[in-house]
């Protein structure tokens, strides 16, 4: 399933993707089915427990629907177990230089190249794979560059080897920036961020994703980004519950 994303990408196509932040496999499962390419469990902001992560993953492997995984930190035991359950990718927050881009990398590596304890328990399962660099070639690793200090260092952190691209938090980043939140995408300074990261993307082959909304996306695509949140599961009931309501008492 993964790999279907990386020929996607190789070929120049944008892959788009959903946020899941409400913790039920259920709601999971409706946007697989409404026909998203891939999915995201916000272990960071949203509501999602490790255990519900795990049913998540165990309901969209039917759907064949590869599953990111955002994590709370850039932790190795965090990342181990989000891996050896199966998550597709992996996004990892607050990437603020090459070390921890490294750190990344070595927690999803088993030895001579990594720190990764070995247990395929479930992935071995899921993804009938079992021999260790098999298993360690599986996900998708993307550092999240949210950061002023990652900008500095963007270069560095773009040149880890192992990495697949850079994901950008735009709210992080806007206010690491100095920049408001709601986040201005049309801000030259913020734009300029954007198409920085993306050129320097571009020059390495790295994938190049971003945290938006569907009225971005094709501005963000003709940018360069080619893998694009553009919904989240909460915003879509609020604003679908919302509208609803404006309709029957209009």
């Amino acid at each position: 399933m993964i790999d279907t994303i990386r020929q996607q990408w190789t070929s120049g196509a944008v892959v788009y993707n959903a946020w899941l932040t409400i913790p039920s496999p259920w709601s999971a499962e409706l946007l697989a089915t409404a026909g998203f390419p891939s999915l995201t469990i916000d272990l960071q902001h949203g509501l999602i427990d490790d255990p519900t992560a795990l049913q998540i993953l165990h309901t969209i492997d039917q759907r064949r629907c590869p599953v990111f995984v955002r994590l709370a930190w850039n932790e190795p035991a965090a990342i181990m177990r989000a891996l050896d359950r199966g998550a597709a990718g992996i996004i990892a927050p607050l990437i603020n230089g090459p070390d921890d881009a490294r750190a990344l990398v070595a927690a999803c590596r088993f030895p001579p190249e990594g720190i990764r304890s070995y247990g395929p328990v479930r992935v071995g399962v899921a993804h009938g794979v079992a021999e260790p660099a098999a298993v360690a070639r599986l996900p998708v690793l993307m550092p999240m560059i949210e950061t002023a200090n990652a900008m500095e260092q963007l270069e560095a952190i773009a040149e880890v080897p192992g990495i697949d691209g850079l994901y950008v938090g735009p709210a992080d980043l806007s206010l690491s920036l100095g920049l408001p939140v709601p986040v201005d995408f049309s801000a030259p300074s913020f734009r300029a961020a954007l198409s920085r990261i993306v050129a320097v993307c571009r020059q390495r082959g790295l994938a190049t994703g971003i945290y938006a909304n569907p009225d971005l996306a094709a501005d963000l695509a003709a940018l360069g980004f080619n893998f694009i949140t553009i919904v989240n599961d909460g915003d879509l009931i609020m604003k679908g519950a919302v509208a609803a309501l404006q309709t029957v008492r209009a």
